[in-house]
């Protein structure tokens, strides 16, 4: 992320390293800032560090080296007061089965010391907020899982904090319910600075603005998401067309003809055309156009393709195991 004075962070991690039983590296130096107001998608496979990375950031874990700061201030075991400004989900959260909603959030608002006068309409409004107004009354025990995530998402609010760290919220979930969490992280976004870490790059790419990436235990991107999807694939693009067959065939002839053009393919009526790396998009593309209404072939549709988070994370974990191969090789020889 960009250059940005310290009282405007809100998480500084400097690097932080988290090594268990003195053998298992799950973290390595890991260097990150969060600014107000973003929403963070932390990405990675299993075991890359990305829960590690959280629960050091909220105090839950000490670091082995390195350094975590929220709101300016170094995280750690007494510093309770800055705990209370984060909202946490953990991966699969867990209730107490013999307590209904409103018992439960009402027990945590205690904890967090707010008074009855303020713990009565924030309860009200969060369990309408959540859906979950029909089944306050309920015991949490027959909640389907899609339940627990909205009561997860009212216990993290229930303290109105500042940082919400959510950990594959939709994990689990129906097509339904995701939708609900993926619109709630939207609305949140408004007015809270968010982390959100999900196995879902789809999720991801809909809710964040930024993006990290972790890759066993190393950070290997961090910065705006689009900044990561525009990373590869940039002269790559998709045209529908219509018309005859033969005319479309032409089409893809002329298109092929071009100098501008590093590849072009045909699967039915729909181009892939790949330009040279060291072109112009704009005139190239023109170019192309041309080719295409010089074929008297019908332009249905053009959009860029290959800019999709999926495709530019997995993009950036494969060059990076790469460079791991090589270090290793070039360690042995």
């Amino acid at each position: 992320m960009a250059e940005t004075a310290a009282e405007d962070l809100v998480v500084e991690t400097k690097q932080l390293t988290k090594i268990y039983q003195n053998r298992q590296i799950a973290l390595n130096d890991v260097t990150l800032k969060l600014e107000r107001g973003c929403v963070l998608g932390l990405l990675g496979s299993n075991g890359a560090g990305k829960t590690t990375l959280l629960r050091l950031i909220i105090g839950l874990h000490h670091p082995t080296a390195g350094l975590v700061k929220v709101f300016g201030r170094p995280m750690g075991a007494n510093t309770a007061d800055l705990r209370r400004r984060i909202g946490f989900i953990p991966t699969n959260p867990r209730f107490p089965k013999g307590m209904t909603p409103i018992t439960y959030l009402d027990y945590m608002a205690k904890l967090f010391g707010l008074p009855r006068d303020v713990r009565k309409p924030r309860l009200a409004s969060l369990i309408r907020a959540v859906d979950l107004l029909g089944a306050s009354a309920s015991p949490i025990s027959t909640f389907s899982t899609g339940m627990t995530a909205r009561l997860a998402v009212a216990t993290s609010l229930i303290n109105d904090p500042e940082l919400l760290i959510w950990d594959e919220p939709t994990h689990g979930l129906d097509p339904e319910a995701r939708r609900s969490m993926l619109d709630l992280i939207k609305n949140l976004s408004k007015e809270k600075t968010l982390i959100v870490s999900s196995h879902n790059l789809g999720d991801i790419d809909e809710v964040c603005n930024h993006a990290a990436v972790l890759s066993n235990g190393h950070l290997i991107y961090s910065g705006p998401l689009q900044d990561l999807k525009g990373r590869m694939r940039r002269n790559h693009y998709e045209l529908d067309l219509e018309g005859e067959q033969k005319a479309v065939a032409r089409a893809l002839q002329g298109v092929k003809g071009l100098g501008e053009v590093k590849h072009a393919s045909l699967q039915h009526r729909r181009m892939t055309v790949q330009l040279q790396d060291d072109v112009a998009a704009a005139p190239a593309m023109a170019m192309v156009l041309s080719a295409v209404d010089e074929a008297r072939v019908g332009l249905v549709g053009v959009r860029s393709v290959g800019q999709q988070t999926e495709e530019a994370y997995l993009d950036l974990v494969e060059k990076e195991e790469q460079r791991g191969f090589t270090r290793i090789y070039r360690q042995a020889a």
